[in-house]
């Protein structure tokens, strides 16, 4: 019976440290790649990705498709970037995502490319979002269907901006997008005050569009605002805030344009 209870204490000894040894590996794999030193990096990365790492994993997958090291293998870096998203990683979700949509080390599927930009999408990656929505418009991977395609699209658009301006721009283009839908009655049924909703939403983080594109934007407002009542556009901002679900702090920025 101590026997039995040795064994299994230095079985759980034995994991926790299996564990530790991958993320210290990790850490230190990625402290020599902010030197520059990808080449020592290389072989503790690739022992960390071995112990299960699932950060290593995509990490270790990105060094061999892109050869940051020398070692370029495109078919071996997606093996890894699937164990990374086997493990739930994000980063390898998408890597996956990008691998089956461009048949870059693997033959192109966009069923498959679908299924993992779904794992993605729904860890809320602004990017994978918008492209769950594109698929459900076009039946890229997956059947059409415009209630789902409606549905992550006000998803998406709910999102908070991040400071990356690429995935912001994500976020702010399904606002713009919304807003438009409402105004023209395309998907959605024509509802200008809603439209108008989701532009004082947009209005939020505009600067992620260009001011020759800020300054349409505002005249179409403008434009929007001869359909609403005095009533409606008082009460406009509050039931953005609802609808949103968070607090609007640039309402009084909707003619200004963002530098």
């Amino acid at each position: 019976m101590k026997t039995h209870i040795l064994i299994v204490i230095s079985l759980i000894i034995f994991q926790l440290s299996f564990g530790q040894n991958a993320d210290e590996l990790n850490q230190q794999s990625k402290e020599l790649v902010k030197q520059g030193k990808y080449n020592e990096a290389f072989p503790l990365l690739k022992k960390s990705a071995e112990l299960g790492n699932a950060e290593a994993q995509y990490n270790l997958g990105y060094f061999l498709q892109n050869g940051v090291s020398g070692t370029k293998d495109e078919e071996e870096a997606v093996e890894w970037y699937r164990k990374s998203s086997d493990n739930g990683f994000n980063d390898g979700h998408y890597a996956m995502m990008m691998a089956y949509g461009n048949g870059q080390g693997i033959e192109q599927n966009s069923e498959k490319a679908f299924e993992y930009a779904l794992k993605c999408a729904n860890n809320n990656d602004a990017t994978c979002m918008w492209n769950i929505v594109n698929c459900y418009m076009t039946g890229n991977g997956v059947k059409a269907d415009i209630s789902k395609f409606k549905e992550w699209l006000i998803k998406l658009a709910k999102l908070p901006n991040p400071e990356n301006l690429a995935l912001s721009g994500n976020i702010t283009s399904a606002r713009l997008e919304l807003a438009n839908f409402y105004r023209n009655g395309k998907y959605f049924e024509k509802d200008n005050y809603q439209s108008y909703l989701w532009y004082l939403i947009y209005n939020e983080s505009k600067i992620d569009f260009g001011i020759l594109k800020q300054e349409e934007t505002i005249k179409e407002i403008k434009e929007l605002e001869k359909s609403l009542s005095k009533k409606q556009i008082e009460k406009a901002p509050k039931d953005a805030e609802i609808l949103l679900g968070r607090k609007l702090y640039k309402v009084s920025e909707l003619y200004k344009n963002s530098l």
